[in-house]
């Protein structure tokens, strides 16, 4: 039963959150079957702890409400994938299920890049894919979109340069995949996975250069990647505007996320330790009248536009050392599959991680539900564990 939830993950997750929700939450009923190797589990109790701080939060915070499907999100965006993924333990079921994912998503990013450049619905069944020539969605916001193009790659890309005896045809379809994902988060016009991407390439690079002494395959997708994006950017006035206009002090999406800062740090002052509760920081609105900044969100704003801003205001320095211990425990456990069983994969999800928390210095994809979902649940799979 448990494989069978996690292959309906694997592909529902793509067409709705909600069936994340359901799956992830009927597979966490059998826990109960394994509950002797989970309990031992320190990301599960780590995890647990920072659900239980936030969710013994929801009596004393002035929106109850708010803070309640705050935690919920946590609950089924965090835990609930991850012991999903952790309930697999053989390697072929590991690789077919990611293939199987990464398979349905190629679909609905190709159709999107045809909505992208007016080939297609930009809405299909409800499923936003393109803003024309604005922004890729891939049935999620754009910058979601970034963060899943970049864990894409890393999929494609580490296995192109890493896994040993692969065919001709192998090194072929990963190459092209890479370029794909690479031109879909360029499309995407997310800035922040931009930098983000840009930053885990170079970290990907250096490491396989580290490791091998090769130059061949950085640079040949470096250069093409490079001609690709400067046509497109050539021919698309929306992401030549939205580059070349990109300021600190004149543009909104960014001053807002400044101010969201300075008001985050403000509320961290006064509330060091335990924060001011789940979603409960982006409804100061007294800091935001002391700091003299117009509220420009509306009264349903959900964050600060920064997941550790908006950590350390929300559940303060207890909740944000919790999240600190989580990631680290998750790139010392994906780093001893590498080690220890030579996990290909297990490396991919490694660089991923280290794409998306460069990406959550300018909004908090990993708040949940979608990408965090999928993160989790792929931790889950991934890292080194007993068999259960």
């Amino acid at each position: 039963m448990e494989l069978v939830f996690n292959y309906i993950f694997s592909v529902g997750i793509i067409f709705s959150h909600v069936i994340g929700y359901i799956i992830s939450a009927l597979a966490f009923l059998l826990i109960y079957k394994h509950w002797n190797y989970i309990k031992k589990e320190k990301i599960v109790l780590f995890i647990t702890a920072f659900l239980i701080y936030g969710f013994l939060w929801i009596p004393f915070c002035d929106y109850q409400k708010e803070a309640a499907e705050e935690m919920f999100t946590y609950l089924t965006s965090w835990l609930f994938p991850f012991v999903l993924g952790y309930f697999i333990v053989d390697n072929i079921k590991k690789e077919q299920l990611v293939k199987i994912y990464i398979s349905v998503f190629v679909v609905v990013l190709f159709v999107s890049v045809l909505s992208y450049f007016g080939l297609f619905y930009e809405r299909f069944i409800d499923m936003p894919l393109a803003i024309k020539e604005q922004h890729l969605q891939g049935n999620l916001w754009h910058i979601s979109c970034g963060a899943m193009c970049v864990l894409l790659s890393c999929f494609t890309l580490i296995p192109l340069m890493f896994k040993e005896n692969l065919i001709f045809k192998q090194k072929v379809i990963l190459f092209l995949m890479t370029i794909f994902f690479m031109i879909c988060l360029y499309l995407t016009g997310s800035r922040g996975y931009y930098i983000a991407g840009f930053i885990t390439y170079l970290f990907m690079f250096a490491f396989y250069i580290f490791k091998t002494k090769k130059f061949k395959i950085p640079l040949i997708i470096f250069i093409l990647c490079a001609v690709i994006i400067a046509v497109l950017f050539s021919n698309n006035k929306f992401m030549r505007d939205r580059i070349e206009n990109t300021s600190i002090t004149k543009e909104w999406s960014l001053t807002n996320r400044l101010e969201a800062y300075e008001v985050a740090v403000a509320i961290f002052k006064d509330n060091f330790v335990l924060g001011v509760g789940p979603r409960q920081a982006v409804r100061q609105i007294r800091y935001y009248e002391q700091l003299n900044i117009e509220k420009k969100d509306s009264k349903d704003g959900r964050h600060m536009h920064s997941m550790y801003f908006n950590l350390v205001a929300d559940f303060g320095t207890i909740g944000f050392v919790l999240f600190c211990v989580i990631i680290f425990l998750i790139f010392k456990r994906l780093y001893i599959s590498y080690k220890k069983e030579g996990s290909i994969l297990a490396l991919c999800l490694l660089f991923a991680w280290i794409s998306l928390l460069i990406g959550d210095c300018f909004d908090t994809v990993l708040r949940g539900p979608r990408v965090a979902m999928d993160y989790f649940w792929l931790t889950g799979l991934f890292i080194n564990k007993d068999k259960i």
